[in-house]
């Protein structure tokens, strides 16, 4: 009875507010993306790559310079200004490779946060914003698009992801879910799948069976009807 009650109330609260993705991106988020040490310097500014975040709009961006140093990014490439962002906290970068490990590139530009000496960083608050629209790619390209009510009923699936470490892999992930808001940013989540099951990459937390419904177009088209 209690698992029935649970789920009842999960259903309830989605019909109330809308429903957010777990793992938001937050600065302590900068802790770990250091360990990867992808940074670039412009002038006295320092920047650490932000993995989990993705231009959702490419047309709001302005090239504003360019990087000066970088431990991925090649000296000289091009930075732009992503609009709602005209501090430059947040800046992006042209980037050819789609693999940047724990996600893939989807738009074709990385994403970097100021990060000051004192440790203080800029990460923008993404998590809050209502999110319109979720877009699923296997590699880089687009799988399906999930509006309106789509977007509840995958969210609740989602967030009930399993232990971490439980689901592991070798190989880089295979799908990308980009959650797109008002924000010139989403929220992009790798995705691996393994004999037929779904668990997120930078956690190797485990998904629901039932999730499999939204990455099997490419093989089963019945399953985008």
């Amino acid at each position: 009875m209690k698992v029935v009650y649970t789920f009842l109330l999960v259903i309830l609260i989605a019909g109330c507010t809308q429903l957010k993705p777990k793992s938001p991106v937050s600065e302590s988020n900068l802790e770990s993306e250091a360990l990867y040490a992808d940074y670039i310097n412009i002038g006295d500014k320092h920047y650490l790559n932000a993995w989990k975040l993705a231009l959702a709009d490419t047309n709001g961006i302005t090239e504003i310079g360019e990087v000066e140093k970088g431990s991925v990014i090649p000296e000289g490439t091009p930075v732009y200004e992503i609009a709602g962002y005209p501090e430059h906290d947040v800046v992006a970068v042209k980037a050819g490779n789609n693999n940047t490990g724990l996600v893939t590139n989807i738009s074709g530009y990385l994403v970097y946060v100021l990060h000051r000496e004192e440790g203080k960083s800029h990460y923008p608050n993404t998590h809050d914003q209502q999110i319109n629209q979720i877009n699923i790619y296997r590699g880089s390209k687009l799988l399906r698009e999930l509006k309106g009510e789509d977007i509840g009923s995958f969210l609740t699936l989602f967030n009930q992801q399993g232990p971490q470490n439980e689901f592991q892999f070798e190989k880089g992930p295979e799908y990308s879910v980009l959650f797109i808001g008002d924000n010139a940013l989403g929220t992009n989540h790798g995705v691996m799948e393994k004999n037929g099951q779904f668990g997120l990459s930078h956690i190797e937390s485990k998904l629901p069976d039932e999730i499999a419904y939204y990455f099997m177009c490419h093989i089963e088209p019945k399953y985008c009807a």
